[in-house]
């Protein structure tokens, strides 16, 4: 079964992302490429300033107007997020015509990565005695010192970058508490990006491997008894 016909599936944003060299016309013309997508994005939403990153680098957004698709571009990075997930080929679909014709717009061929992320949102029972059980959602723990308990874990914030074929795989776990109505949560981040002979012509072809690649470290990291939630089992 594709993941995304899982019943209680945990995605709550994808994103496919484009970096390539800065080409400073996406500011001058971007109103060009706007009127080409204004139809169906026609929220503008301009960046706040950010003391650490130029202003020329923080993305513009075009959102629908149910909010929950839009495009982000800057002078060296193409974003499409989608929070509405449905399938796959939908998102593929929604994604590549408009990065097609970004690139086009302003005759970007070379790039420097490609990719796609996925964000999972897990909700957490915990324990009886307080800890959460990170091992009934994901195959993942840690190696410590005898000491200290491997999965006794009160809290969990970890992230790591992964070497992975012709890309790198940042993997992201953390742990949010309980705030404002949402109940207590462990994120699960995927984000993978293709960064070896990425050209701006084989976007289908990039996105399509950076989705497989995911898919499958996905179907790995999660344990079997929440696989079975996702399933719709009774567990």
């Amino acid at each position: 079964m594709p993941l995304e016909h899982l019943p209680n599936a945990p995605l709550v944003e994808a994103v496919f992302k484009i970096r390539f060299p800065a080409e400073p016309s996406v500011l001058s013309r971007m109103e060009e490429f706007y009127s080409e997508v204004r139809t169906d994005y026609p929220q503008v939403f301009v960046p706040n300033p950010n003391p650490t990153v130029p202003q020329a680098l923080l993305p513009w957004q075009f959102k629908n107007s149910s909010g929950q698709r839009f495009v982000g571009i800057s002078i060296n990075s193409f974003s499409y997020h989608v929070l509405d997930y449905k399938d796959y080929p939908d998102f593929r679909e929604s994604a590549l015509p408009l990065a097609e014709a970004f690139c086009r717009q302003f005759s970007i061929g070379e790039l420097k990565r490609v990719g796609t992320r996925y964000i999972n949102c897990i909700i957490v029972i915990r324990a009886e005695d307080g800890t959460i059980p990170v091992r009934q959602f994901l195959n993942f723990g840690f190696e410590l010192p005898e000491i200290v308990p491997k999965d006794e874990l009160e809290d969990i914030h970890v992230q790591f970058a992964s070497r992975m074929d012709k890309g790198r795989l940042l993997t992201i776990i953390h742990h949010e508490r309980p705030s404002e109505g949402q109940p207590e949560r462990l994120i699960f981040d995927l984000d993978y990006s293709l960064d070896k002979d990425v050209t701006s012509d084989r976007l289908r072809e990039h996105m399509d491997s950076a989705h497989a690649c995911i898919e499958d470290v996905f179907k790995q990291f999660v344990a079997e008894q929440y696989m079975r939630f996702m399933r719709g089992e009774t567990i």
